[in-house]
């Protein structure tokens, strides 16, 4: 009688204790994190040479992390989805960027986060041409003449930057924080 009483007691305790423990985690209500893209910038531009040749482009995205909480929270990794604008209203995926940077991020406070991705024509080339063919072709695009355009382009932001499927991990005294987000720029 008494192993029944006690593995009941053991399974209350144990699903209360999770539960508790859940309940510790950041939430919306309770000060969860906030990552938002403030802007994109030029970190380095090479002058444009003709494909094949490769032409490096930096880009900075700058995003916006806020932590309402009341405890410090350290940004474990982060990555995303960079897409720029093909036709109006149609992204095509350019870049993944991922960072392990550990940096720390104070309570109460919106502080800005700096993510530098270097791409170049080639490597975007042969995205357009294999990973994201399905797409340049339903949009009936030249990939060699769509890249160049957006050489031509980006220093003025003449076309919007998506940057999707974003997560960043937050390691804080309270549990891991898994934080989604998106943006474009220029906002519209």
């Amino acid at each position: 009688m008494r192993k029944p009483l006690l593995m009941l007691l053991i399974m209350i305790f144990g699903i209360s204790g999770v539960m508790g423990c859940a309940g510790l985690r950041p939430t919306d209500d309770a000060g969860k994190p906030k990552i938002t893209l403030e802007r994109v910038e030029i970190a380095s531009m090479f002058p444009w040479v003709d494909l094949p040749a490769r032409t490096p482009l930096g880009l900075g995205f700058v995003l916006n992390v806020d932590n309402p909480s009341g405890y410090n929270i350290m940004l474990d990794n982060i990555k995303f989805t960079v897409s720029f604008e093909a036709a109006p209203g149609k992204y095509i995926e350019i870049a993944t960027p991922t960072v392990y940077d550990r940096i720390y991020f104070p309570p109460k406070t919106t502080s800005q986060y700096r993510v530098v991705s270097i791409m170049d024509s080639g490597t975007i080339r042969l995205t357009l041409l294999v990973a994201q063919a399905p797409k340049v072709q339903e949009l009936k695009l030249n990939a060699g003449d769509l890249i160049k355009d957006w050489y031509a382009k980006v220093g003025d932001f003449k076309f919007g930057i998506k940057v999707h499927e974003g997560m960043a991990v937050f390691s804080t005294e309270k549990g891991d924080v898994f934080v989604p987000f998106e943006g474009t720029f220029p906002k519209k």
